[in-house]
């Protein structure tokens, strides 16, 4: 396997951790019960007493009585939007269950990496909570590229968009991104939309619906991107694959999901390998903890708040090394030679036991 990754590179410890720009208000009752019904229990005889009926009602609610609303999305202190409460996918801003909000991962890359008039693409951006978080950010003005291929969800992050009055910052990309132009069938979930993908990509669970959609290279549309976020759901291989060009000139940060995959462990690694084929050095998105007894890194965040004693940490690694990781993870992708850039942005280097 080669020398330990960690022992070549060192750590990196994110200048920023994520924040929270989003509020709703006026929630309708479909909403509160699907919060109701997706809560996290923390005894198991609570979970026995409340989780049944509370599904049970909010089914009964969503799918008989088709009961609907809409709900008031804040995004900062001043831009305020209706969104649709009979979506679930909306549920990641108020179903309250993670400390440190959604992929907190993601969100403090994003808050480290984004500044001034950069690029940002967001790529599989479902409603697009990534692309209204990073316009959010205070100290980033620049133009952001969403790209969402399925119709309906396309037009929940246009909405918003709209709603905000961001349409002079944000392109809304009605297309899926691939190692080729055409067109695509997409599996389609009817409530979990953040697990559409292309029907035939990898494992993992296939919606019933179909929709026909645009395919399209990145190197053919003139975007010249500093900073990539990719949740394309087994698809990234494919997408990098169209964006060889880009890799190769701009160079950009990239923040890409890896699914551990065994029965297809080819698959799992062809995304990571093409970036490390393309000079880029793997890290895995970690947290340093301080204790009583010294700081340690953690894989997840779980309950904890962000703060100066838990901070994002970047773990080198090799791809071929992925399969001792997480099942599921974000990975982040640092162009070779672009690891100054980040000291510059505040990123701090560390070495564990110090």
């Amino acid at each position: 396997m080669g020398d330990n990754p960690t022992m070549m590179k060192e750590i990196l410890i994110a200048p920023e951790g994520p924040s929270a720009p989003f509020k709703v208000s006026d929630l309708p009752i479909i909403a509160k019960l699907c919060r109701a019904a997706h809560h996290q229990y923390r005894k198991k005889w609570s979970k026995r007493l409340a989780k049944r009926p509370t599904r049970m009602a909010y089914d009964v609610a969503r799918d008989v009585l088709k009961i609907g609303g809409q709900g008031r999305m804040h995004l900062g202190h001043d831009r305020t939007a209706l969104f649709d409460a009979r979506k679930p996918h909306f549920g990641s801003i108020y179903f309250g269950n993670e400390a440190a909000g959604y992929e907190p991962d993601v969100s403090a890359l994003l808050s480290s990496l984004l500044k001034g008039d950069q690029t940002f693409c967001d790529i599989g951006s479902n409603w697009g909570y990534f692309t209204f978080y990073a316009a959010s950010l205070k100290d980033f003005t620049g133009p952001i590229h969403a790209f969402e291929p399925v119709p309906a969800t396309r037009s929940d992050i246009i909405g918003l968009r709209d709603g905000f009055g961001l349409q002079d910052r944000i392109t809304v990309h009605a297309t899926a991104l691939s190692s080729e132009a055409g067109s695509v069938e997409m599996a389609v979930h009817d409530s979990e939309t953040g697990l559409n993908r292309i029907a035939g990509s990898g494992v993992g669970r296939e919606g019933v619906g179909r929709e026909i959609v645009k395919m399209s290279r990145f190197d053919d549309l003139g975007i010249k991107p500093d900073v990539i976020k990719m949740d394309v759901e087994d698809h990234e291989f494919e997408a990098l694959s169209g964006m060889v060009k880009i890799l190769a000139t701009a160079k950009p940060f990239i923040i890409v999901e890896s699914w551990l995959t065994p029965i297809q462990p080819l698959r799992t690694l062809r995304a990571l390998q093409l970036l490390e084929q393309h000079h880029y050095d793997l890290y895995q998105p970690c947290w340093r903890i301080n204790t009583p007894d010294g700081a340690v890194i953690f894989p997840d965040i779980g309950d904890r708040t962000p703060s100066k004693d838990c901070q994002l940490a970047l773990v080198p690694f090799q791809s071929d090394q992925r399969f001792m990781l997480s099942q599921q993870m974000n990975v982040f992708a640092c162009p070779k030679g672009r690891e100054e850039n980040l000291k510059k942005l505040g990123f701090e280097t560390w070495a564990l036991g110090s």
